[in-house]
Order: structure tokens, then sequence, then C-alpha cells
């Protein structure tokens, strides 16, 4: 029913009809505010399904979150671990490589003591056979004289003394 619609009088509108009107009115007004309050709710029924769903989310992936901060600090903790040994390698490194500087050094310095001592050797060597072969000459020479001495003295055309 619309106001138009309501019938008058003589002192006015109609009681009845403004009742029905009023009626009407309030019902269409109920009917509405039913239909605002079920969208309101189903609205709600929404609102808390996404806030549910969110808050599921958030709790993932703070587990998530918390599990890739436990991974960072284990990968922190392997990359010191790593740095450590690296660092305890180059020093064991370091000493055994002193140690075989040290070594090599030993072992060159014995082996030039070695040299020495068979340079010195050969040396005395050298100069024995070269005395050796002084003395060699010296005799030759000796003997050739002793030789050309002989051959001088011997007759050479008389060998008749001594048949």
């Amino acid at each position: 029913m619309r106001l138009e619609e309501i019938k008058k009088g003589f002192w006015g509108y109609k009681k009845d009809d403004v009742f029905q009107y009023i009626t009407e009115l309030e019902d269409n007004l109920s009917e509405k505010l039913r239909e605002k309050d079920a969208q309101a709710e189903q609205a709600d029924k929404q609102a808390q399904k996404r806030i549910q769903t969110l808050e599921d989310e958030n709790r993932a992936l703070k587990s998530e979150l918390e599990k890739l901060r436990t991974q960072q600090d284990q990968i922190s903790m392997a990359i010191l671990d790593a740095r450590a040994s690296a660092d305890a390698m180059k020093e064991v490194s370091r000493s055994m490589e002193e140690a075989a500087r040290g070594e090599v050094k030993k072992t060159l310095e014995n082996e030039l003591s070695r040299i020495a001592d068979y340079k010195e050797k050969v040396n005395g060597l050298k100069e024995l056979i070269v005395r050796t072969l002084k003395e060699f000459e010296e005799k030759t020479e000796e003997l050739e004289k002793q030789a050309d001495e002989v051959k001088n003295a011997s007759p050479e055309g008389n060998l008749s003394l001594f048949q």
C-alpha cells in the first residue's frame, strides 16, 4: 500500500487504512532489516572464515619463518665452523710446510756437505795423480838418461870382448 492509496474520511485518513499502511511499512522495514541482518551475518561468517584462514596462514608462515631462521642460524654456524676449520687447516699446512722446508734445508745442507767432502777428496786425488805423474815423468826422464848413458857407454863396434 502506498500513501496515495489510503482512503480519506471526513476528519482525515481512515484509521484502519493508516494502521494497515503503518503495519505494511513496519513489515517491509522488518523484512529489509532481516535481510540486512542475514547479509551482515553472512558477511560476518565470511569475515570470520577469512580471519580463520588468515590466522592459519599466519601460523604457517610464522612456523616457516622459524624454520628458516633456524636454518639460517645453522648455516651461519656451518660457515663459522668452516672458517675455523679452514684457518686450522691453513695453520696445519703452514706448520707442515715449515717442517718440510726445514727437512729440505737440512737434507740440502747434508748433501752440500757430502759434495764438499767429495770435492775435497777429488782435489786430493787430483793432487795425488799430478804428483804421481810428476814422479813418473821424473823417473821416466831419469831412466831415459840412464838409457842414454848406457847406450853411450856401450861399445857398439867392439862386441868381441863379450864372446
